[in-house]
């Protein structure tokens, strides 16, 4: 009895104690605050986007034929040149001495010759008669083979002297900007037989940029045009189209084609090097755009533009083989739900990248504070634009 009413005084001052407590409730966590934003829905071009250097081809090397000193060195160095302008002139007069000496031959072996033809008709018919011995009239035989010899021999001479008489002027066989002037006005050129670099010319149009493409990509484009063609009931070999941009270009203004492809694959990258070549025509001034030794981007567009959704690419996440985003569901107090996406392999120059199956486009999608959120997870979301960098010319 005793035991039972300590045990009720014990329980009733607990109870005391308890009710003398002036502690609030523990209070809620708030939900995380993330940043949401819908798809862009727009056209877009599949492209890819590659870097190179612009070339030009092999520059020209300039060299005298023939021996002489220089008597005018007619070009500016570094300027532009058309293919025939002149850029040294070498002293001709011992050339022409050598042409009028071979005149000089030819006319001696045509006086000869006509002088054994005459001798020939003279001889023959006393040879037949036999006043006249053979020797004699195969003598005049002999001697008219010996003129018709020399007579082509002068004519060779006349035609090397009238060669060497134009090789003293050294023509642009391309056009080009020349380069430096290697040798000074009289100066002796091809001293021993040698001959001497007088100056380079590098061609300035068109011009050209060497880039490696995949395999797979390359295969793939081959593949959108001869489809393309075969629509178009066209025969021709296709060609890939490109677009260049430089420092300082707005977009890609320069249009070009591949026009040489490797016929070896790297092993060691699965890519094959390409050559584009774009036509590089003077702009105001006279400056052509495009110089050797430039950077460039070479973008590789084959496909009609289409619309499309496109999500930031730090937006989509990876799970194992699976590509998927974290949706806002705001019809349920703000819970995270994952929605596995199909996504294309090719990242826009923005950022973005489409989404070819898995969103209807009015989702509300994390950007922003994706690891603090995690499906069946209710966050505060912020809404904002997607993300996206800044493409020039757009």
């Amino acid at each position: 009895m005793n035991a039972m009413k300590r045990s009720i005084a014990l329980l009733g001052l607990a109870t005391l104690m308890v009710g003398c407590t002036n502690e609030p409730p523990l209070a809620q966590t708030p939900p995380p605050e993330v940043v949401v934003a819908q798809p862009v829905q727009e056209k877009i071009e599949d492209l890819d986007v590659y870097t190179g250097t612009v070339e030009s081809r092999d520059a020209v090397e300039v060299r005298s034929r023939v021996r002489g000193h220089i008597v005018d060195v007619p070009f500016t160095e570094g300027e532009e040149v058309a293919e025939g302008t002149d850029l040294y002139i070498i002293d001709s007069d011992p050339f022409k001495a050598d042409l009028q000496q071979a005149k000089g031959q030819l006319t001696t072996w045509q006086a000869r010759l006509q002088f054994a033809e005459e001798r020939i008709g003279i001889y023959k018919p006393l040879a037949d008669k036999g006043t006249v011995s053979r020797e004699e009239y195969l003598s005049a035989l002999s001697a008219k083979g010996e003129s018709l010899g020399g007579i082509e021999t002068a004519k060779g001479k006349i035609r090397e002297a009238e060669k060497n008489i134009e090789y003293c002027r050294i023509q642009a066989r391309v056009a080009g900007r020349v380069g430096k002037a290697l040798v000074a006005k009289g100066a002796l050129v091809n001293v021993g037989g040698a001959e001497t670099l007088l100056t380079t010319i590098v061609p300035v149009n068109p011009m050209y940029v060497e880039f490696n493409i995949n395999e797979t990509a390359h295969q793939n484009y081959l593949k959108i045009l001869n489809e393309r063609d075969a629509k178009r009931k066209e025969t021709k070999e296709p060609k890939i189209p490109l677009e260049l941009a430089v420092l300082g270009d707005t977009g890609y203004p320069h249009k070009g084609v591949v026009d040489f492809i490797d016929n070896r694959i790297d092993p060691g990258t699965s890519s094959r090097k390409i050559r584009g070549k774009f036509d590089n025509p003077k702009g105001p001034g006279g400056r052509r755009p495009l110089t050797a030794g430039m950077f460039a981007r070479v973008r590789v567009s084959i496909v009609e533009p289409y619309q499309a959704i496109l999500v930031a690419d730090r937006a989509i996440l990876t799970d194992q083989s699976a590509k998927y985003v974290l949706v806002v569901n705001k019809a349920k107090k703000n819970v995270v739900e994952r929605v596995e996406v199909v996504v294309s392999n090719r990242l826009q120059e923005s950022g973005l990248r489409a989404i070819q199956g898995g969103l209807k486009g009015d989702e509300w999608i994390i950007v922003d504070g994706i690891n603090r959120a995690r499906p069946g997870v209710s966050v505060d979301p912020k809404e904002d634009k997607m993300p996206r960098r800044p493409v020039p010319g757009k």
